[in-house]
């Protein structure tokens, strides 16, 4: 299971799957674990596309910033693919940022 430090990481990532409509992350998170590489590629690519998106500043639905947020699920959707041996599906997308 991906494992959040705080509980809003969670709901950041779903406001997030939600206003860039990615039904595969929303799947991903919503179950809480990848199933495959191919999967896991799209939870590294939908982190940076939260990244992107974070640059129109949209009202999230906790307090603190955006980039404090993608800090903490850079921490945690990275910790999780790297325990789970998606290291390098997590290191492509960082490459390709």
């Amino acid at each position: 299971m991906i494992e959040y430090r705080y509980p809003e990481e969670k709901t950041v990532a779903l406001f997030f799957a939600e206003l860039l409509q990615d039904s595969v992350a929303m799947d991903i998170l919503e179950r809480g674990y990848v199933t495959t590489s191919e999967e896991a590629t799209h939870l590294s690519k939908f982190f940076w596309a939260m990244v992107e998106k974070s640059a129109q500043e949209p009202e999230l639905p906790c307090e603190a910033s955006s980039e404090s947020w993608l800090e903490k699920l850079y921490n945690s959707f990275g910790g999780y693919l790297f325990e789970k041996g998606y290291e390098q599906q997590w290191d492509d997308e960082i490459d390709n940022a």
